[in-house]
Protein backbone atom coordinates (compact mmCIF):
# COMPACT_ATOMS: atom_id res chain seq x y z
CA UNK A 1 0.00 0.00 0.00
CA UNK A 2 0.81 3.56 -0.66
CA UNK A 3 1.40 5.17 2.82
CA UNK A 4 -1.91 7.87 3.92
CA UNK A 5 1.63 9.63 5.67
CA UNK A 6 2.52 10.15 1.53
CA UNK A 7 -0.16 12.51 0.80
CA UNK A 8 -1.36 13.85 4.67
CA UNK A 9 2.54 14.65 5.27
CA UNK A 10 1.77 17.41 2.20
CA UNK A 11 -1.59 18.24 3.45
CA UNK A 12 0.21 19.00 6.90
CA UNK A 13 3.09 20.48 5.42
CA UNK A 14 1.34 23.36 4.45
CA UNK A 15 0.18 24.17 7.52
CA UNK A 16 4.06 24.02 9.12
CA UNK A 17 5.14 26.09 6.06
CA UNK A 18 1.97 28.49 6.79
CA UNK A 19 3.45 28.50 10.72
CA UNK A 20 5.78 30.82 9.52
CA UNK A 21 3.54 33.08 7.26
CA UNK A 22 0.14 33.61 9.43
CA UNK A 23 -2.06 33.93 6.06
CA UNK A 24 -4.78 32.12 6.95
CA UNK A 25 -6.73 34.69 8.45
CA UNK A 26 -5.06 37.23 6.69
CA UNK A 27 -6.97 39.51 3.31
CA UNK A 28 -5.43 40.30 -0.15
CA UNK A 29 -4.50 43.69 -0.41
CA UNK A 30 -2.74 46.23 -3.48
CA UNK A 31 7.59 36.44 20.81
CA UNK A 32 6.96 38.11 24.00
CA UNK A 33 6.36 36.50 27.11
CA UNK A 34 3.41 36.72 28.49
CA UNK A 35 3.42 37.95 31.78
CA UNK A 36 0.06 38.72 33.80
CA UNK A 37 -0.44 42.40 33.20
CA UNK A 38 -2.46 44.50 35.43
CA UNK A 39 -3.60 46.74 32.47
CA UNK A 40 -7.06 47.57 33.11
CA UNK A 41 -9.21 46.71 29.82
CA UNK A 42 -11.77 48.54 28.41
CA UNK A 43 -15.44 47.30 28.30
CA UNK A 44 -17.03 45.61 25.30
CA UNK A 45 -20.01 47.97 23.64
CA UNK A 46 -22.31 45.00 22.90
CA UNK A 47 -24.62 45.75 19.85
CA UNK A 48 -26.96 42.86 17.72
CA UNK A 49 -24.59 41.55 15.26
CA UNK A 50 -25.59 41.73 11.81
CA UNK A 51 -25.84 38.38 10.76
CA UNK A 52 -27.91 37.71 13.47
CA UNK A 53 -29.43 40.25 16.23
CA UNK A 54 -29.95 37.63 18.43
CA UNK A 55 -25.87 37.70 18.95
CA UNK A 56 -24.29 40.36 20.00
CA UNK A 57 -20.64 41.80 18.87
CA UNK A 58 -18.29 43.76 20.06
CA UNK A 59 -14.73 44.88 20.08
CA UNK A 60 -12.08 45.81 22.79
CA UNK A 61 -8.82 47.55 22.06
CA UNK A 62 -5.71 46.07 23.08
CA UNK A 63 -2.14 46.68 22.84
CA UNK A 64 -0.63 45.37 19.70
CA UNK A 65 2.57 44.42 22.05
CA UNK A 66 1.89 43.12 25.26
CA UNK A 67 5.45 43.61 26.28
CA UNK A 68 4.52 47.60 25.68
CA UNK A 69 1.27 47.81 26.69
CA UNK A 70 1.01 51.70 26.15
CA UNK A 71 1.67 51.28 22.98
CA UNK A 72 0.21 50.51 19.44
CA UNK A 73 -3.31 49.28 19.62
CA UNK A 74 -5.94 47.58 17.56
CA UNK A 75 -9.35 46.29 17.88
CA UNK A 76 -10.45 42.58 18.98
CA UNK A 77 -13.63 41.66 17.19
CA UNK A 78 -15.66 39.39 20.20
CA UNK A 79 -19.37 38.18 19.52
CA UNK A 80 -21.60 36.47 22.37
CA UNK A 81 -24.89 34.24 22.99
CA UNK A 82 -26.21 35.16 25.92
CA UNK A 83 -27.21 32.17 28.29
CA UNK A 84 -30.88 31.17 27.31
CA UNK A 85 -31.93 30.68 30.87
CA UNK A 86 -30.20 33.42 33.01
CA UNK A 87 -31.50 31.97 36.29
CA UNK A 88 -29.42 28.99 35.39
CA UNK A 89 -26.34 30.66 34.29
CA UNK A 90 -23.34 28.94 35.52
CA UNK A 91 -20.36 31.95 33.45
CA UNK A 92 -18.99 32.36 30.49
CA UNK A 93 -17.89 29.74 27.36
CA UNK A 94 -15.25 31.00 25.65
CA UNK A 95 -14.56 29.36 22.40
CA UNK A 96 -11.78 29.05 19.33
CA UNK A 97 -12.50 27.04 16.31
CA UNK A 98 -9.12 26.34 15.38
CA UNK A 99 -7.44 27.03 11.98
CA UNK A 100 -5.33 28.32 13.16
CA UNK A 101 -7.55 31.36 11.10
CA UNK A 102 -11.12 30.08 11.34
CA UNK A 103 -13.23 32.83 12.85
CA UNK A 104 -14.50 33.14 16.53
CA UNK A 105 -17.00 35.49 15.88
CA UNK A 106 -18.67 33.55 12.99
CA UNK A 107 -18.33 30.41 15.38
CA UNK A 108 -20.15 31.92 17.69
CA UNK A 109 -23.17 33.68 15.73
CA UNK A 110 -22.88 31.15 13.37
CA UNK A 111 -22.53 27.75 14.38
CA UNK A 112 -22.80 27.63 18.15
CA UNK A 113 -26.32 26.92 18.15
CA UNK A 114 -25.81 23.92 16.45
CA UNK A 115 -22.44 22.53 17.73
CA UNK A 116 -23.47 22.97 21.50
CA UNK A 117 -26.48 21.67 23.37
CA UNK A 118 -29.26 23.17 24.60
CA UNK A 119 -28.68 22.43 28.09
CA UNK A 120 -25.02 24.11 27.58
CA UNK A 121 -26.61 27.10 25.83
CA UNK A 122 -29.10 27.69 28.61
CA UNK A 123 -26.19 27.77 31.11
CA UNK A 124 -23.21 29.86 29.36
CA UNK A 125 -22.75 32.82 27.96
CA UNK A 126 -20.68 31.47 24.72
CA UNK A 127 -18.55 34.08 23.90
CA UNK A 128 -16.02 33.82 20.47
CA UNK A 129 -13.41 36.19 19.10
CA UNK A 130 -11.50 36.56 16.23
CA UNK A 131 -7.70 36.01 17.01
CA UNK A 132 -5.75 38.66 16.66
CA UNK A 133 -4.60 38.82 12.82
CA UNK A 134 -7.56 37.32 11.67
CA UNK A 135 -11.37 38.11 10.66
CA UNK A 136 -12.06 41.40 12.05
CA UNK A 137 -9.00 42.01 14.25
CA UNK A 138 -6.87 43.64 12.16
CA UNK A 139 -6.38 40.91 9.64
CA UNK A 140 -3.01 39.62 8.20
CA UNK A 141 -2.92 41.20 4.74
CA UNK A 142 -0.89 40.48 1.80
CA UNK A 143 -0.29 40.94 -1.62
CA UNK A 144 -3.22 39.11 -3.91
CA UNK A 145 -0.45 40.06 -7.18
CA UNK A 146 2.19 37.68 -5.19
CA UNK A 147 -0.50 35.60 -3.90
CA UNK A 148 -1.31 33.87 -7.55
CA UNK A 149 2.52 33.33 -8.25
CA UNK A 150 2.78 30.45 -5.44
CA UNK A 151 3.97 27.74 -6.12
CA UNK A 152 2.86 24.21 -5.73
CA UNK A 153 2.76 23.13 -1.58
CA UNK A 154 3.60 19.38 -2.35
CA UNK A 155 6.97 19.59 -3.97
CA UNK A 156 8.56 16.46 -5.48
CA UNK A 157 12.34 17.39 -6.16
CA UNK A 158 14.80 19.81 -4.04
CA UNK A 159 14.14 22.33 -6.88
CA UNK A 160 10.55 22.46 -6.10
CA UNK A 161 11.31 22.48 -2.32
CA UNK A 162 13.62 25.20 -3.15
CA UNK A 163 10.91 27.09 -4.94
CA UNK A 164 8.28 26.88 -2.00
CA UNK A 165 10.85 28.04 0.55
CA UNK A 166 11.84 31.03 -1.41
CA UNK A 167 8.30 32.01 -2.22
CA UNK A 168 7.44 31.12 1.69
CA UNK A 169 10.65 33.79 2.28
CA UNK A 170 9.17 36.17 0.37
CA UNK A 171 5.27 35.82 0.74
CA UNK A 172 6.82 36.46 4.62
CA UNK A 173 7.99 40.18 3.90
CA UNK A 174 5.30 41.32 2.00
CA UNK A 175 2.79 40.72 4.68
CA UNK A 176 5.01 42.11 6.81
CA UNK A 177 4.82 44.89 5.08
CA UNK A 178 1.33 45.05 4.09
CA UNK A 179 0.17 44.33 7.97
CA UNK A 180 2.28 46.35 10.35
CA UNK A 181 3.36 45.57 13.41
CA UNK A 182 0.12 43.29 14.13
CA UNK A 183 2.38 40.43 11.70
CA UNK A 184 5.34 40.66 14.26
CA UNK A 185 2.75 40.02 17.10
CA UNK A 186 0.08 37.47 15.84
CA UNK A 187 1.42 34.41 18.03
CA UNK A 188 -0.43 32.37 20.40
CA UNK A 189 0.87 33.94 23.45
CA UNK A 190 -0.10 37.34 22.79
CA UNK A 191 -3.71 35.99 21.91
CA UNK A 192 -4.06 33.89 25.66
CA UNK A 193 -3.18 37.37 26.81
CA UNK A 194 -5.92 38.44 24.95
CA UNK A 195 -8.28 35.93 25.69
CA UNK A 196 -7.40 37.02 29.56
CA UNK A 197 -8.28 40.59 28.86
CA UNK A 198 -11.70 39.15 27.42
CA UNK A 199 -12.13 37.65 30.68
CA UNK A 200 -11.90 40.57 32.57
CA UNK A 201 -13.35 43.05 30.29
CA UNK A 202 -16.53 40.53 31.20
CA UNK A 203 -15.94 40.79 34.72
CA UNK A 204 -15.75 37.14 35.42
CA UNK A 205 -12.89 35.60 37.83
CA UNK A 206 -12.69 32.22 35.80
CA UNK A 207 -13.62 31.00 32.28
CA UNK A 208 -14.78 27.75 30.51
CA UNK A 209 -13.33 26.68 27.52
CA UNK A 210 -14.18 24.88 24.66
CA UNK A 211 -11.08 24.95 22.10
CA UNK A 212 -10.84 22.46 18.94
CA UNK A 213 -7.48 22.12 16.92
CA UNK A 214 -5.29 25.12 16.78
CA UNK A 215 -7.70 26.31 19.38
CA UNK A 216 -6.14 23.55 21.79
CA UNK A 217 -2.98 24.71 21.86
CA UNK A 218 -4.63 28.30 22.52
CA UNK A 219 -6.59 26.50 25.57
CA UNK A 220 -3.52 24.59 26.56
CA UNK A 221 -1.33 27.59 26.86
CA UNK A 222 -3.78 29.53 28.32
CA UNK A 223 -3.92 27.04 31.00
CA UNK A 224 0.10 27.06 31.76
CA UNK A 225 -0.20 30.80 32.16
CA UNK A 226 -3.60 31.65 34.05
CA UNK A 227 -4.55 28.07 35.39
CA UNK A 228 -6.44 29.34 38.42
CA UNK A 229 -8.93 31.50 35.93
CA UNK A 230 -10.42 28.20 34.54
CA UNK A 231 -13.33 26.61 35.65
CA UNK A 232 -13.79 23.71 33.01
CA UNK A 233 -11.95 22.74 29.86
CA UNK A 234 -12.72 21.18 26.65
CA UNK A 235 -10.80 20.78 23.98
CA UNK A 236 -11.32 18.01 20.88
CA UNK A 237 -8.66 17.38 17.81
CA UNK A 238 -5.69 18.29 20.54
CA UNK A 239 -2.48 19.22 19.25
CA UNK A 240 0.27 18.74 21.77
CA UNK A 241 2.17 21.58 21.55
CA UNK A 242 5.24 20.21 23.46
CA UNK A 243 5.68 18.78 19.94
CA UNK A 244 8.09 20.29 17.08
CA UNK A 245 7.00 20.44 13.87
CA UNK A 246 8.67 17.47 12.57
CA UNK A 247 7.12 15.48 15.41
CA UNK A 248 3.87 17.18 15.28
CA UNK A 249 4.01 16.20 11.41
CA UNK A 250 4.66 12.28 12.37
CA UNK A 251 2.34 11.42 14.41
CA UNK A 252 -0.71 13.30 12.81
CA UNK A 253 0.33 10.91 10.02
CA UNK A 254 0.74 7.92 12.18
CA UNK A 255 -2.37 8.88 13.69
CA UNK A 256 -4.85 9.40 10.16
CA UNK A 257 -2.91 6.36 9.07
CA UNK A 258 -4.61 4.34 11.63
CA UNK A 259 -7.35 5.86 10.90
CA UNK A 260 -7.71 4.35 7.43
CA UNK A 261 -6.90 1.10 8.40
CA UNK A 262 -10.16 1.23 10.62
CA UNK A 263 -12.20 2.28 7.62
CA UNK A 264 -10.79 0.04 5.77
CA UNK A 265 -11.98 -2.85 8.64
CA UNK A 266 -15.33 -1.11 9.06
CA UNK A 267 -15.96 -1.59 5.15
CA UNK A 268 -14.73 -5.24 4.65
CA UNK A 269 -17.35 -6.30 7.65
CA UNK A 270 -20.35 -3.62 6.68
CA UNK A 271 -22.35 -4.69 3.59
CA UNK A 272 -23.69 -1.23 3.20
CA UNK A 273 -20.27 0.27 2.33
CA UNK A 274 -19.61 1.23 -1.24
CA UNK A 275 -16.69 -0.63 -1.57
CA UNK A 276 -17.72 -3.58 0.62
CA UNK A 277 -16.57 -7.16 -1.06
CA UNK A 278 -13.39 -4.95 -2.82
CA UNK A 279 -9.81 -4.65 -1.60
CA UNK A 280 -9.99 -0.96 -0.28
CA UNK A 281 -6.59 -0.74 0.17
CA UNK A 282 -5.72 -1.30 -3.69
CA UNK A 283 -8.30 0.45 -4.80
CA UNK A 284 -7.46 3.57 -2.67
CA UNK A 285 -3.49 2.70 -4.14
CA UNK A 286 -4.86 2.82 -7.68
CA UNK A 287 -7.04 5.90 -7.26
CA UNK A 288 -4.30 7.64 -6.13
CA UNK A 289 -1.55 6.60 -9.00
CA UNK A 290 -4.44 7.65 -11.22
CA UNK A 291 -4.73 10.58 -9.45
CA UNK A 292 -0.70 11.37 -10.27
CA UNK A 293 -1.07 10.31 -13.71
CA UNK A 294 -3.74 13.59 -14.27
CA UNK A 295 -6.43 11.22 -14.74
CA UNK A 296 -9.51 11.42 -12.04
CA UNK A 297 -11.36 14.43 -13.03
CA UNK A 298 -13.10 16.84 -10.17
CA UNK A 299 -16.72 16.00 -9.92
CA UNK A 300 -17.62 19.18 -9.81
CA UNK A 301 -15.43 20.10 -12.61
CA UNK A 302 -15.24 17.86 -14.95
CA UNK A 303 -12.17 20.03 -16.75
CA UNK A 304 -10.07 19.96 -14.16
CA UNK A 305 -8.50 17.10 -12.54
CA UNK A 306 -8.16 15.96 -8.93
CA UNK A 307 -4.35 15.53 -7.66
CA UNK A 308 -3.94 12.93 -4.97
CA UNK A 309 -3.33 15.74 -2.48
CA UNK A 310 -6.64 16.82 -2.43
CA UNK A 311 -8.09 13.45 -2.55
CA UNK A 312 -6.30 12.78 0.74
CA UNK A 313 -7.41 15.82 1.72
CA UNK A 314 -11.02 14.87 1.26
CA UNK A 315 -9.87 11.54 3.59
CA UNK A 316 -8.35 13.31 6.53
CA UNK A 317 -11.80 15.53 6.73
CA UNK A 318 -13.73 12.66 7.02
CA UNK A 319 -11.72 10.90 10.04
CA UNK A 320 -12.82 13.77 12.07
CA UNK A 321 -16.89 12.41 11.96
CA UNK A 322 -16.03 9.83 11.01
CA UNK A 323 -18.27 9.56 8.11
CA UNK A 324 -16.49 6.17 6.72
CA UNK A 325 -19.45 5.49 4.88
CA UNK A 326 -19.46 8.88 2.80
CA UNK A 327 -15.53 8.37 2.00
CA UNK A 328 -16.71 4.69 0.49
CA UNK A 329 -19.34 6.42 -1.42
CA UNK A 330 -16.16 9.44 -2.40
CA UNK A 331 -13.76 6.98 -3.08
CA UNK A 332 -16.14 4.46 -5.64
CA UNK A 333 -17.52 7.41 -7.54
CA UNK A 334 -14.29 8.64 -8.10
CA UNK A 335 -12.97 4.85 -9.32
CA UNK A 336 -15.86 4.02 -11.37
CA UNK A 337 -15.70 7.18 -12.92
CA UNK A 338 -19.62 8.33 -11.90
CA UNK A 339 -18.31 11.74 -12.56
CA UNK A 340 -21.61 14.29 -13.64
CA UNK A 341 -22.62 14.75 -10.59
CA UNK A 342 -21.89 16.02 -7.30
CA UNK A 343 -23.43 14.73 -4.67
CA UNK A 344 -20.46 14.46 -2.13
CA UNK A 345 -21.89 14.54 1.54
CA UNK A 346 -21.83 17.85 3.56
CA UNK A 347 -18.59 17.03 5.39
CA UNK A 348 -16.53 15.73 2.58
CA UNK A 349 -16.41 19.06 0.44
CA UNK A 350 -12.93 20.01 0.14
CA UNK A 351 -11.40 22.08 2.53
CA UNK A 352 -8.20 22.61 3.00
CA UNK A 353 -7.79 24.27 6.88
CA UNK A 354 -7.49 27.65 7.35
Amino acid sequence: MQPFFRALTGVLAVGAFAAGVPTPGGVAADAVPAGRSSTPSNAIVWKPCPQDAAAECGSLRLPIDWAHPSGSTFDLAVARRKATDPDRRVGVLLVNPGGPGDSGVDFAVRRAKAHFSADVQKRFDIIGFDPRGVGASQPVRCSQELLAQRPSAYPRSQGEFDQLANFNRALRQDCRRHSGPIFDHADTLSVVRDMDAIRRSLGEKEINYFGHSYGTLIGQQYAEQYGDRIRTMALTANIDHSLGAREFLVSSAVTAEDSFQQFVTWCDRTRSCALHGRDVTAVWDGLLARADRGEVQDPGNPDQALTANVITQVAFKAFYGPDWDGLATYVARLGAGELKERRQPQRLRISVPG
